[in-house]
């Protein structure tokens, strides 16, 4: 029979030997991750798949963790802790850095992107625009894009139904803080109110706003039609997230690590398309079957979005102006164009 004594050593023997195999497997690298979005968005589909792929690919020696909208602040705040190295990644929209790299705002033109998910997906992958020449300005201020993808097209909803610019006239539309944005409104006639996404629902209960613009899936997470009359398939603009990383650490890290990281970006990027398409169909259905009587969806038309789409070329000046390098703004814009066509013309001529 074992004396208290010997018990009580078994146990302190116990204990160091599992502190010993948790210090054992302790990952080597811990990293930080701020996403702007809440959990269950499709930003953060992406930044769990990237945690696990980031864990099987270097066998539990890295560890990503996800910090969700408002854990680290603002999404300006997340991209400037970054910027800053007090982090080393974060998933924001171009929007949010904006201040610190203006050119990126060519992402909030209207109407640039195809109408086809598949087109954009391998535009956003392959883009030199956007992962060459945009990246290097990118680079120039201590960042790097590691991808850009997709949360899906914007949907507008209002308390009034939405068909032709005509309609916009006076309608306070909540806007992402851009000075494009908020020219892009003007444009149609509309009132552009800059509010921040955390304020947004409280803004259209309280009818600070009266409408609003995002992807189905952002606005069914977010219960926007509780207090919208009106969900508009306007398709005018595809909503892009961009994953940073601090170009410091990226550049110092050892290269098998970096290729680890590189490996795993890439792989996230085709999950992320199919996870994105999904949960936007899915939640755009539950909305139209949750509609209550008052409420109404519909598509806009060939014939009224290309109407949106010839006013909206009024915002190319603002953005030329914003980006404080007019040529080169032009030169981004033009050579956006001229991609996006070919991958397009690519896709119908294939047999």
């Amino acid at each position: 029979m074992k004396t208290p004594s010997c018990i009580s050593l078994f146990l302190a023997v116990a204990v160091l030997l599992a502190t010993a195999g948790v210090a054992a497997a302790a990952p080597k690298y811990e990293w930080r991750l701020a996403c702007e979005t809440i959990a269950g968005s499709v930003a953060d589909y992406y930044a769990r798949e990237l945690a696990r792929l980031l864990k099987e690919k270097s066998n539990g020696d890295i560890q990503l963790e996800i910090f969700h909208s408002g854990t680290l602040g603002t999404p300006t705040e997340m991209f400037e802790l970054t910027l800053n190295g007090s982090i080393e990644f974060c998933l924001t929209g171009p929007s949010q850095s904006s201040s610190i790299v203006p050119e990126n705002q060519l992402l909030g033109l209207q109407f640039l992107f195809s109408d086809d998910p598949i087109v954009n997906r391998d535009f956003l992958a392959k883009s030199k625009v956007l992962n060459v020449m945009l990246n290097d300005i990118y680079r120039q201020k201590g960042l790097q894009v590691l991808s850009y993808f997709a949360e899906g097209a914007m949907f507008w909803t209002a308390n009034k139904p939405i068909k032709k610019p005509d309609d916009f006239k006076g309608v306070k539309i909540r806007v992402m803080p851009s000075e494009l944005l908020v020219e892009t409104y003007r444009a149609y006639g509309a009132s552009p109110t800059p509010l921040s996404f955390t304020e947004l629902y409280s803004g259209l209960q309280l009818n600070v706003v009266e409408a609003q613009e995002n992807a189905p899936a952002t606005i069914q997470e977010m219960k926007f039609m509780d207090v919208q009359k009106y969900l508009i398939g306007s398709r005018h603009n595809v909503y892009v997230m961009q994953h940073l990383v601090n170009l410091n650490f990226f550049e110092n890290l050892p290269g098998d690590i970096r290729k680890i990281l590189l490996d795993a970006v890439e792989e996230a990027q085709p999950y992320i398309q199919n996870v994105q398409e999904e949960l936007n169909q899915t939640r755009l259905q539950m909305m139209i079957n949750g509609l209550k009587p008052g409420q109404e969806y519909y598509d806009l038309t060939p014939e009224e979005r290309e109407e949106f789409r010839e006013i909206s070329k009024k915002a190319n000046a603002k953005y030329f102006e914003l980006s404080g390098n007019p040529e080169l703004a032009k030169q981004l814009l033009d050579a956006f164009r001229d991609e996006m066509a070919e991958m397009e013309k690519a896709v119908e001529f294939k047999p």
